[in-house]
């Protein structure tokens, strides 16, 4: 038996950016939904941010509205809503992303499901819960054709400070542009890439993008500058390439991209 511990998800947020909640709050009615011809709601653009909280609640012109079914002066609902109700699903609006009819199209039962998911661990209990939900409700109402949204799931770990996962907002993340300047981007790719196994968590160590960056210079770099400086490149001629010569190259600009 499995034990999600599942709690009570509060789906508002108190802030500016995000998708407006189509509800309209009545004194009379109470919470009235905003109808359907005068969806979708959307939020100003001539706002202005300055000191805490979110612009619009300080915007009467518009969220002063008339409500749907009395008439009465109403408000509109001015908290947005988590953006996990818009990712939990987006992987489904990709398939017809330019559908402006409907959530989702008939590209997107021939498309199916996403065949590998990859995301942090902690992916692994709120979003992914979150995705499930919303397959199988868009499932039961006809939308899409598979049970599962996601075939497989890859939890990559965590980059850990002193024990704890690294973050902005505690304060310890490294400075990522120093590390680019000081040793460049492959020598830290290839530092996190041999740290651990792609699912596992590590502790950060900046040793680790020098060793690799020492490695680089020791054995690519040089062995890429010794050929480029004695070998004869012969001019490509793309037209006559063999097929198996053109899947080479596809697939070396592929990967390099």
């Amino acid at each position: 038996q499995v034990n999600f511990r599942l709690r009570d998800w509060g789906v508002s947020r108190q802030r500016y950016w995000g998708c407006p909640i189509p509800i309209i709050h009545c004194e009379k009615c109470g919470a009235v939904p905003v109808p359907e011809d005068q969806l979708p709601v959307e939020l100003p653009r001539d706002i202005v941010f300055e000191g805490v909280g979110s612009p619009i609640k300080k915007m009467p012109e518009w969220y002063q509205v008339a409500c749907p079914e009395c008439g009465r002066d109403a408000v509109r609902e001015t908290d947005t809503f988590d953006t996990f109700m818009e990712s939990s699903w987006y992987h489904a609006r990709f398939m017809s992303s330019d559908s402006d009819s409907a959530m989702v199209d008939d590209r997107a039962k021939y498309w199916r499901q996403v065949d590998h998911y990859v995301g942090g661990e902690e992916h692994a209990i709120l979003h992914l819960l979150y995705a499930r939900f919303f397959h199988k409700v868009m499932r039961d109402e006809d939308m899409l054709v598979t049970n599962e949204p996601f075939e497989k799931l890859l939890a990559l770990g965590m980059v850990l400070q002193d024990g704890s996962k690294m973050s902005k907002s505690s304060g310890d993340a490294g400075d990522p542009k120093i590390l680019l300047e000081s040793f460049g981007a492959d020598a830290v790719r290839m530092a996190m890439m041999f740290a651990a196994p792609p699912e596992q968590s590590f502790e950060w160590a900046e040793n680790g993008v020098e060793a690799a960056h020492r490695w680089l210079r020791a054995r690519l770099w040089l062995t890429i500058e010794q050929h480029c400086q004695t070998a004869e490149i012969a001019d490509l001629e793309v037209a006559k390439l063999s097929d198996s010569q053109r899947e080479l190259r596809r697939l070396t600009h592929e990967t390099l991209a």
